[in-house]
């Protein structure tokens, strides 16, 4: 429901394309592959590390997700 709202009000959302911008608006262009990377990975199935790891990289998507939203 939250995401039909948005993408009503500003187009397709591409969660993908919302990491890249993130990413290198706050950490660092030279960060961007990395982070997507990992973002395919993820969406894949594939494991990007141990717990710890995975679980930051998760935060950090439930913020970007949170973010665009706002």
């Amino acid at each position: 429901m939250l995401f039909k709202r948005f993408r009503k009000k500003h187009g397709m959302y591409d969660l993908r394309k919302e990491v890249a911008v993130w990413v290198e608006k706050n950490i660092g262009a030279e960060y961007v592959d990395e982070a997507l990377d990992k973002y395919d990975k993820i969406n894949s199935g594939v494991p990007i590390g141990g717990f710890q790891e995975t679980a930051v990289f998760l935060q950090m998507i439930e913020r970007i997700k949170a973010e665009a939203l706002t």
